[in-house]
């Protein structure tokens, strides 16, 4: 039904008609960065199209583009993304920052050892351990990774981390956003968190509508020109 549904959009589409729906996950730090932008462009070609956003992390989001009520997604891969199960478009790599509030006690004496003994908080799946990267960082480090680990969706990571002594990892754009007022980044020569890769996904074997189409179009544009804009 969902196959047929999107025909009729793609069909009223390509003969000029407006109507029809977009449905999308992202990521939630492209949310808070390139969304209003893409946003913006899309509603001029598109005025009367229906959006429907959600926040895309990576274990959300692959059951619903493998039952099709999600057109696309952009998801931040830290490894759970088989490119031969989607049409997978790979867009960029994005380096990431180990956080805490202004103020945290940690910032007069940093150390390995002694951010491993805070409590983490990390948005994505509840799983009780650290990704695959994050242990493999604090491996290399010499230090056991934490122990205590609090996982959350992004705005309850960082309204966690801003009120109370907890430590996160955040893409390093993320913090020039509002939202991140209060945080700041904490640099460790032996702990560096592994870059995170953003990727599009599509499922294979149903094409995008024009909309969906323009609107990816947007939105991967927004991200090209604000990577761009940073490498200036």
């Amino acid at each position: 039904m969902r196959q047929m549904a999107l025909a009729h959009d793609e069909l009223q589409q390509a003969q000029g008609d407006q109507e029809g729906t977009v449905r999308v996950a992202l990521t939630p730090y492209l949310m808070l960065t390139v969304l209003g932008e893409a946003f913006m462009w899309f509603r001029r070609r598109y005025p009367k199209v229906q959006l429907r956003l959600v926040e895309g992390l990576v274990a959300r989001v692959l059951p619903s583009l493998r039952d099709g009520s999600l057109d696309f997604a952009i998801v931040a891969d830290s490894g759970e993304v088989i490119d031969t199960e989607f049409d997978a478009t790979r867009l960029l790599k994005e380096p990431q920052k180990i956080v805490v509030r202004q103020g945290h006690p940690i910032l007069l004496q940093a150390t390995v050892a002694r951010l491993a003994a805070l409590e983490w908080v990390l948005p994505g799946p509840f799983a009780n351990d650290l990704d695959d990267g994050l242990n493999a960082t604090f491996k290399q480090a010499g230090v056991k990774p934490p122990s205590l680990m609090t996982r959350c969706d992004a705005m309850a990571a960082m309204a966690l981390v801003r009120q109370s002594d907890a430590v996160s990892v955040m893409p390093a754009p993320l913090l020039a956003q509002p939202e991140c007022r209060g945080l700041v980044e904490l640099s460790l020569r032996k702990l560096n968190p592994p870059p995170i890769e953003l990727v599009l996904l599509a499922p294979p074997d149903v094409p995008l509508t024009p909309a969906a189409t323009y609107f990816a179009r947007c939105l991967t544009d927004a991200i090209m020109t604000q990577h761009m804009g940073r490498q200036i």
